[in-house]
């Protein structure tokens, strides 16, 4: 009997090879199927584009055991407790990424493809692209998040919810935010998305080439049009009004952003978010020449010792190394600094910057700004003697605090302009509060300096709790990296990282500012 299944085996190995390989190929083929309609659907004028390995970063999570296409999913309590909390605060708006999150395991979504998430003009500003295993359950959930039943228009299946559209067709969730735009030219963009018209953006070898690098966990590249949509609701420009720096950036040269993010789970205690960064800009371009003159390599004295001087309560931190005599050369900011007509020897000022700037900033909980800033400067003396009498000509005099520093009350005595210098650091603060650290307290923002012309930091907050710490630094002219890590050591980075994106403030709802970075 043996001898006799071994003969049949024996004859039809080739045939069932065949069909074994068959099978597989069928298989990838699917796979990759799926993938490339979803990247077909970016269209070639997205201004960014993100990709989500999201087999990968549910597993890291430890919301998915495997990567089988039938593995259960377990969305953590803590997780859930966040979403719930942000839900509970939203009147007028709707938390989506929570939404998606919390009904992941009953959504549809196909758990083991990539997901993208595009940046747009016209009629959505960001559109998300899910590949669905079901699109019963997909539908389910959102009736159940849209709180009213999907129906066909335009050819899709179609529903809307405040400021979000969700549209389904042939396999692919799309989950998009509207402006200003009816339900009729909301699902006729989505249907049009769907039916894959013209070159894509992926079509592009230096965009595919950028979001498709091996073994990472997120991938993006964002068009220099797109750059000022990432800072859109910061704190910096929410202080300077219209203006943003990140406008500058884009006329500036920049070309686009690459970035990529890696979830490290092999350190327990020590794991962290990786984050890499590059520009791609041309070596004679505006931003290149500016960098090459303005931005100084070395500072002039001790990164510390510019941190020691600006309050440690901060949230928010931003550093750069300034060479203030070549900013002055440069066209236009002298002429820039003479239209402000202030009776100050700004050009005096800004020329003394030797190395270090550093600003650190903080929402208060009457929507006002805490802040500090101190730089490095060759004439601290001249820079302070310049300030405190362009103070005595508008009618403040100071009084010394018993810290020996100048002090301007400016709101009956609430909050407290504060300036100062401390040998070649001289520093401004304007808080409602004694500061009780420094800055230089922080040391991935001390270390992080040290080794980069530009920084930031800040404290990640999630349910008003600190949750962690996000670091980045630019380490020479076009490449920066980075670093987000839990402050407790012992928490999941993957799950810290999707508390953040869950999370919504009250002060979130109709900002009107917010149309680009809901997601």
């Amino acid at each position: 009997m043996c001898y006799f299944c071994i003969q049949i085996f024996g004859e039809n190995m080739k045939g069932i090879s065949f069909i074994l390989t068959v099978a597989v190929v069928l298989l990838l083929a699917s796979c990759t199927s799926t993938d490339e309609k979803l990247r077909a659907m970016i269209p070639g004028d997205a201004l960014g584009v993100v990709k989500i390995n999201l087999p990968s970063v549910l597993i890291k999570a430890g919301i998915m055991k495997s990567d089988d296409k039938d593995a259960s999913l377990s969305i953590p309590a803590e997780l859930k407790q966040v979403i719930d909390q942000a839900n509970e605060n939203l009147v007028d708006d709707v938390n989506i990424f929570g939404d998606v999150v919390a009904n992941l395991p009953t959504s549809g979504i196909d758990v083991n493809s990539n997901c993208y998430f595009f940046i747009t003009q016209g009629t959505f500003s960001a559109v998300a692209l899910f590949a669905l295993a079901d699109d019963g359950l997909a539908v389910d959930m959102v009736n159940k998040i849209a709180g009213g039943k999907m129906r066909e228009m335009s050819g899709v299946m179609f529903a809307s919810h405040l400021d979000y559209v969700y549209a389904i067709d042939d396999d692919v969730l799309l989950i998009a935010r509207k402006i200003n735009a009816t339900d009729d030219k909301a699902s006729a963009d989505a249907k049009r998305i769907f039916d894959v018209s013209g070159a894509g953006m992926l079509d592009n070898k230096d965009v595919s080439r950028a979001i498709d690098k091996e073994n990472s966990d997120i991938t993006a590249y964002i068009d220099a049009k797109g750059l000022p949509v990432l800072f859109e609701n910061s704190h910096v420009t929410t202080m300077i009004g219209d203006f943003s720096p990140m406008d500058l950036l884009a006329e500036s040269g920049i070309k686009a952003m690459t970035a990529t993010v890696n979830f490290n789970d092999s350190k327990k205690g020590e794991e962290s978010v990786e984050i890499v960064t590059d520009f791609v800009c041309s070596p004679t371009s505006v931003y290149s020449l500016f960098y090459d003159k303005v931005i100084a390599t070395a500072s002039s004295g001790s990164d510390t010792e510019v941190l020691e001087a600006v309050p440690g309560d901060f949230d928010t931190y931003f550093a750069i190394k300034v060479n203030g005599e070549e900013l002055m050369k440069m066209p236009g900011v002298s002429g820039l600094l003479d239209n402000l007509n202030l009776a100050i020897n700004c050009a005096g000022i800004v020329s003394s910057f030797n190395g270090d700037v550093v600003c650190g900033l903080e929402e208060t909980d009457e929507k006002d700004y805490n802040f500090g800033i101190s730089v490095q400067s060759t004439s601290p003396d001249v820079v302070v003697k310049e300030i405190v009498g362009f103070a005595l000509q508008q009618g403040q005099a100071p009084v010394f605090n018993a810290n020996g520093e100048y002090q301007y009350d400016t709101r009956g005595g609430n909050k407290a302009l504060v300036m100062s210098k401390t040998n070649n650091v001289v520093y401004l603060r304007y808080v409602n509060y004694v500061p009780n650290s420094s800055a230089a307290e922080w040391l991935p923002l001390v270390s992080t300096m040290k080794s980069s012309t530009m920084t930031l930091f800040k404290l990640v907050k999630v349910a008003y709790k600190h949750e962690g710490n996000l670091c980045w630094g630019l380490r020479d002219k076009t490449h920066g990296e980075g670093f987000y890590y839990t402050l407790d050591e012992n928490e999941n980075i993957v799950i810290s990282a999707l508390k953040f994106l869950c999370w919504k403030e009250p002060g979130d709802i109709g900002n009107e500012d917010d149309d680009y970075m809901d997601f």
